[in-house]
């Protein structure tokens, strides 16, 4: 277990971000909650199909009694009156061991190791599919994490740019230069940029104890120090779709699932054939008078039921049907994942297309802001074109901030839906 966890950190792709992700994703690993309950189900499933393989072994029994009885049957001995030899000793003991070795169940020894090997191997891919859902949940807090960061950031860009005019325009209006209504217009910008901050201070803040629960520990010291960047990825959705359907642990999952239903049916069906047993047993006890008697005995036993019922019956048609509904969650396993990929194709495509129109918008709104506030200072521009220059560029900002978060979002939400980091070389 511990290997498939060192394999699954050094298996995560190392961009900019690396040392800083693998370090909450590792932690994740080891701290999350929902990764310690899926462990302690594998390996309740590996006690399981241990127990149903140690059938197979005899069951061996040591028994010892102490009797003491008030009265005994007695024998009496013809001629010789008022004699007579009894039956048991009235304080015996009894002592002997019991073997019982199963020759033939039925097949119900074999199909029900088989049918817990198949849950065994289920829960595996349950377990890995834990943790790439985890490692989904810690990406996507991350990026949010910056996200909110980056927009802080923009905030107080906002609100320095918000001070700044409010400083330049209150030196004009004291000069008499412009009107008061613009002296106004300022202050409200300015409490705007205030209010801005404050909002963006909180929602980074509960979007950083988003990311410490998922990562398992609430008490976690983080700031991030990364900023928001991305990688651009050559991708095809065929192939994706293709890697999903051999590599996502989900619908590994649900076959074992059907495999196993597959072990249920034979399993209730051996219910109606004989069972034979060997048994070996050897006793010892001073019940009878003169002497210690033991004895040691050997068994062939033979069971082979009649009619119970109609319980055998019902079982097999029960799980004749897990088996049909196994089928069916299969199916529909199959289609789902096909719609997350596709969700997450169709999200990272268009986040990166609004990248692209964020960065222009950004350098736009740069440089309306600087013709703005030249404008202004020379008295042929008004102090509205500066505000608005200022919130065009801050909600810019705010747009380019979201459109990255959300393409590292969809990356990592593709991933976990094929089931592998991605590369780039997935459409080769």
């Amino acid at each position: 277990m511990r290997k498939l966890i060192v394999l699954l950190i050094l298996l995560l792709p190392v961009n900019s971000l690396g040392s800083e992700l693998s370090y909450l994703l590792e932690k994740a690993l080891k701290d999350n909650k929902e990764i310690k309950k899926a462990r302690s189900e594998y390996r309740i499933s590996d006690l399981l199909y241990k127990e149903a393989v140690s059938d197979y072994f005899p069951k061996v029994n040591l028994f010892y009694s102490r009797t003491k009885l008030s009265e005994v049957p007695e024998f009496p001995i013809p001629g010789v009156p008022n004699l007579s030899i009894p039956f048991f000793n009235d304080s015996y003991y009894q002592f002997g061991v019991n073997l019982k070795q199963p020759l033939f169940m039925g097949g119900r020894i074999l199909y029900n190791v088989r049918l817990k090997n198949e849950q065994k191997k289920a829960s595996y891919y349950l377990f890995k599919e834990t943790i790439n859902k985890v490692i989904y949940e810690v990406k996507s807090d991350y990026f949010n994490v910056l996200k909110a960061k980056a927009n802080v950031e923009a905030a107080k860009v906002y609100l320095r740019s918000a001070k700044k005019h409010f400083s330049d325009v209150k030196a004009f209006f004291d000069e008499g230069i412009v009107p008061r209504r613009d002296l106004l217009e300022a202050e409200v910008k300015l409490r705007d940029a205030e209010e801005k901050l404050t909002l963006a201070e909180a929602i980074y803040k509960v979007a950083l104890e988003k990311l410490k629960t998922d990562v398992g520990d609430t008490n976690l010291e983080f700031e991030p120090s990364n900023n928001l960047t991305y990688r651009k990825i050559n991708l095809n959705l065929n192939e994706l779709l293709k890697i999903a359907y051999s590599e996502r642990p989900l619908i590994k999952y649900v076959k074992l699932l059907k495999r196993s239903s597959n072990e249920g049916v034979r399993l209730a069906v051996s219910q109606f054939l004989p069972q034979t047993l060997l048994n070996l047993s050897y006793q010892k006890t001073d019940q009878y008078p003169g002497d210690v008697y033991s004895s040691f005995s050997v068994s062939f036993q033979l069971n082979f039921p009649i009619f119970q019922g109609g319980s055998r019956f019902f079982e097999v048609e029960r799980a004749r049907e897990e088996r049909r509904k196994s089928e069916d969650i299969l199916k529909q396993t199959r289609d789902n994942v096909r719609l997350q990929v596709v969700s997450a194709y169709t999200e990272l495509q268009s986040a990166l297309s609004r990248i692209k129109t964020a960065e222009s918008m950004v350098k736009e709104a740069k440089e309306l802001l600087r013709d703005s506030r030249e404008r202004y200072r020379e008295h042929v521009g008004t102090a509205t074109e500066v505000t608005d220059a200022i919130a065009y560029l801050y909600n810019a900002k705010k747009a380019l901030n979201s459109a990255l978060a959300d393409y590292n979002t969809a990356l990592s939400k593709l991933e976990y839906a094929v089931g592998k980091p991605l590369t780039g070389d997935e459409n080769e």
